[in-house]
């Protein structure tokens, strides 16, 4: 007969002078020590958050918001003291040294060319012509020209504001049409190999809203006017009827052709029919360019280093470069140029349909 585990039941008493729970039971802890494992039940236990904690977090967060709000008024200050473009707002950096008596300095022409890059230039034209140590100055553009007034206007300043130092236009990428209009004011022009120059021509571009608004959206504008041109060209019309882009043409495009011809004329001591078959808007090499008498010289920026020094009649020289220093608001692009479609602004509306005569090659 197998043996048979002996049937469970209560445990066996303890002996005598022991406790009477068993040391494994989760109860029972040894005296003098905390009870350890959440209490009964699984629930934590609740900690009470005084006042003074809610009122430190408050003024924290008071503080940090303060802070930012003054960090952000501090930043608008600056943005709106600088807006002007000082002199003084630019720092000179070295691109080669030599002696700081003896300077070439350097202004970039870069990007669209609009009036807030004409304001830019003229104060650092005027920085360069005040002074005395600048002996020359180079003009290094890289623009596809933009608006025909901002164009002409840094033509003008780099004749008048320094016509008593020499100017070399150094042409690296793209120097067209307004770009080149506004290399024409140097004394001479060095263009790269692969520098697209040229482009000689004027172009207006208008846009037309009424097939939009009124197919699309339902909206129907209604123009009461007295004088029969008095809305060419309305961008809520239907588009542009002949005698109206005849209008144009001969009002806005013909004598901004016609200043670009006798400015090339001048400059470059050319005829101006000869300038005439060249103002096509087509665009040029650098070894066409020189071949058509565009530009001086096909060569590097650091040619026209030398030939800055040479018209300057001097050997050697520190070449400088205007820069400014460096602002959060440029970095986060709060600087809005131009109108934006999203802002409906009557006076924003009536600068979006203003006709956009242009000294620019939209091929870039």
């Amino acid at each position: 007969m197998t043996d048979m585990p002996p049937p469970a039941g209560p445990a066996a008493a303890p002996a005598s002078g022991s406790a009477a729970v068993p040391a494994c039971s989760p109860l029972v802890q040894p005296l003098g020590r905390p009870p350890s494992g959440p209490p009964a039940g699984g629930a934590k236990p609740r900690r009470r958050v005084g006042v003074l904690t809610v009122l430190a977090i408050v003024l924290l967060a008071l503080s940090l918001v303060g802070n930012v709000a003054l960090v952000v008024a501090i930043i608008l200050m600056t943005e709106f003291v600088d807006f002007g473009r000082t002199e003084d707002a630019y720092t000179e950096h070295v691109l080669e040294k030599g002696p700081s008596s003896k300077k070439v300095a350097v202004i970039r022409v870069e990007g669209l060319i609009d009036e807030y890059l004409a304001q830019s230039l003229r104060v650092q034209m005027q920085r360069a012509a005040r002074d005395d140590s600048v002996k020359a100055v180079i003009l290094r553009i890289d623009s596809p020209g933009g608006g025909l007034t901002a164009s002409d206007m840094i033509h003008h300043d780099v004749q008048t504001l320094l016509a008593k130092k020499p100017v070399i236009a150094a042409m690296d990428a793209v120097a067209a049409s307004g770009g080149y209009y506004v290399a024409c004011a140097a004394d001479a022009i060095v263009a790269q190999r692969t520098t697209i120059t040229g482009s000689i021509g004027v172009i207006g571009q208008f846009f037309f809203l009424s097939g939009l608004l009124k197919d699309k959206l339902g909206i129907e504008i209604v123009t009461l006017k007295m004088g029969d041109q008095k809305d060419w060209p309305n961008m809520f019309a239907a588009g542009m009827p002949p005698e109206q882009r005849q209008y144009m043409v001969d009002a806005l495009l013909k004598p901004g052709y016609d200043r670009f011809i006798d400015t090339v004329a001048e400059s470059r001591d050319m005829k101006r029919d000869q300038v005439l078959k060249l103002a096509t808007g087509r665009i040029y090499m650098a070894a066409e360019a020189q071949k058509h008498g565009l530009i001086d010289e096909v060569g590097y920026f650091d040619r026209a280093v030398a030939l800055a020094k040479d018209r300057a009649g001097i050997q050697e020289a520190r070449v400088v470069e205007y820069v400014l220093p460096f602002r959060l608001l440029d970095l986060l692009g709060a600087q809005a140029r131009g109108p934006s479609l999203l802002d409906l602004k009557p006076e924003k509306l009536a600068g979006l349909a203003s006709p956009r005569v242009m000294y620019l090659w939209t091929g870039h």
